[in-house]
């Protein structure tokens, strides 16, 4: 079995979307909960869910966790759900102990701020080489404790912001 930890490479690059608590008006939503003192770091975990609230959206996340869900395959997110503005400011998804099987080629593409991806702990046995496309800013990739056997060749070709660390197990 193929692991890999891909570390952050420390660089910051300014975020163009205003993402400052002050600017947002917002609730938790429900069902997930937030942690204080900003109400942006949404956590969806162990609730059952098998996709993500609409309402989630609402609150523009700086972070969200979906972990130890039933998310079995990752098709991306909705553009009826959320608008590009609801997603600039997300910076850190986490989908790990969700039974995630599958991710459909550019599902992530969407996430365009997105800095930290954490898939670790699921059943995920291919990527597509399209996979991570779009995630030029992200810098902490975790596709630990997977199934993974073999990844494309290209998969990080457009990942200019991560360091590769590859380890066999």
């Amino acid at each position: 079995m193929l692991s890999i930890v891909l570390n952050q490479v420390v660089s910051k690059q300014p975020v163009e979307q205003n993402c400052d608590a002050d600017h947002w008006t917002v609730a938790c939503p429900l069902p997930c909960y937030c942690r204080q003192p900003d109400v942006r770091s949404v956590r969806c975990d162990a609730g059952g869910l098998t996709s993500v609230p609409a309402s989630v959206w609402t609150v523009v996340p700086v972070s969200l966790n979906l972990s130890f869900n039933t998310i079995t395959e990752w098709t991306g997110i909705d553009v009826s759900t959320a608008d590009n503005s609801q997603l600039a400011c997300l910076d850190t998804l986490t989908l790990s102990h969700s039974g995630l099987v599958r991710i459909r080629p550019r599902s992530f593409e969407r996430l365009r701020e997105l800095r930290q991806l954490v898939l670790n702990h699921n059943l995920i046995t291919t990527l597509d080489s399209t996979t991570f496309v779009g995630l030029q800013r992200l810098e902490l990739l975790d596709i630990s404790h997977n199934q993974l056997v073999a990844l494309p060749q290209s998969i990080f070709d457009e990942l200019h912001q991560l360091k590769v660390t590859l380890t066999r197990t």
